[in-house]
């Protein structure tokens, strides 16, 4: 069961904008019910699947996929990752994901792609055949750009051969509560009170930035053709946030994804106080000219975390 306390804060969420997202371990006790009438009072946007045998995803897609129909397209998703991890060539992440999708068979699922070199280019090509895509993590402005390079040649692919694009979607997964753990376990190290005062603050900056990079991207005549074609706007996934990072990432057209037990403890903690990313793209900057400053390269750091990720996948 979801407290009442967590049904106000879903409500909040998408009364600023915000799609919520739930992220859940099919195998694991899971009830498609409840998520089904969250989805039908437009409470929750998508779901983050993890594990779990072809039966449940089937179910979790239907029960999302009327929030999926009476929106275009805009909610309604489920994110299932492949097996396979970082490193795996872009021939063979595409056609793993597109045998998924295929066995799958619902409009309104997201395969999970890593960003590295193969998964963006394995993004451009699912993106071109009609493939929505959770691509992540995303823990740099470099990364998150070519994204969306990635994101414009497939869905210009996907105008030329006539596919609906409104049922093509890309998520960027940005996991905001693992970037401030990794950062400010180099700040420990870094004496003096602006290192202290410092701590718990590039994950929002990083996340100021890709939205003003988004926005940039979304300005060109060009993307105002394909929008009207029919494209969705590519969302930003603000993952693993604390109440701290909830109130700070209030956007539109951007996501929080949590936990059940996550999204109860913010619920009785964040406060949410309206529109917080557009126009704070400067003081994201500020942020992270102060963290090098202090020593912390952001750019060292995502290296360092996808490197982990490339061992552990």
């Amino acid at each position: 069961m979801i407290s009442r306390l967590a049904i106000a804060m879903l409500h909040q969420l998408a009364a600023e904008g915000v799609a919520p997202w739930l992220s859940a371990d099919a195998t694991s006790d899971f009830d498609v019910e409840v998520l089904s009438h969250l989805a039908r009072r437009e409470l929750v946007a998508g779901v983050v699947l993890t594990g779990g045998p072809p039966a449940v995803l089937h179910r979790v897609c239907d029960a999302l996929f009327p929030a999926f129909l009476a929106t275009d397209g805009r909610a309604g998703h489920v994110s299932v990752a492949p097996a396979v991890g970082r490193g795996t060539s872009a021939e063979d992440l595409f056609e793993t994901a597109a045998d998924l999708h295929e066995q799958v068979g619902r409009a309104n699922v997201l395969v999970r792609l890593p960003v590295d070199p193969g998964g963006v280019a394995a993004t451009r090509d699912c993106l071109a055949e009609g493939i929505g895509v959770h691509a992540g993590p995303v823990y740099s402005e470099e990364g998150y750009e070519q994204l969306l390079d990635a994101f414009f040649v497939g869905i210009e692919r996907a105008l030329v051969s006539g596919l609906p694009l409104h049922e093509i979607t890309l998520v960027a997964g940005v996991p905001v509560g693992l970037l401030d753990d990794a950062v400010d376990a180099r700040l420990a190290a870094v004496p003096g009170p602006r290192a202290v005062a410092a701590r718990g603050t590039a994950a929002v900056a990083l996340a100021r930035c890709l939205h003003r990079l988004r926005e940039d991207r979304l300005s060109t005549d060009w993307w105002r053709v394909i929008r009207t074609a029919g494209a969705q706007l590519p969302l930003l996934l603000w993952s693993d946030p604390s109440p701290r990072h909830m109130e700070a990432l209030v956007g539109a057209n951007t996501a929080h994804v949590l936990s059940v037990r996550r999204l109860e403890a913010v619920a009785a903690e964040a406060e949410l106080a309206g529109e917080a990313l557009m126009g704070s793209n400067s003081e994201g900057r500020r942020v992270l000219k102060e963290l090098a400053e202090l020593g912390v390269d952001l750019g060292t750091v995502a290296s360092d975390l996808e490197r982990a990720g490339q061992e552990r996948g």
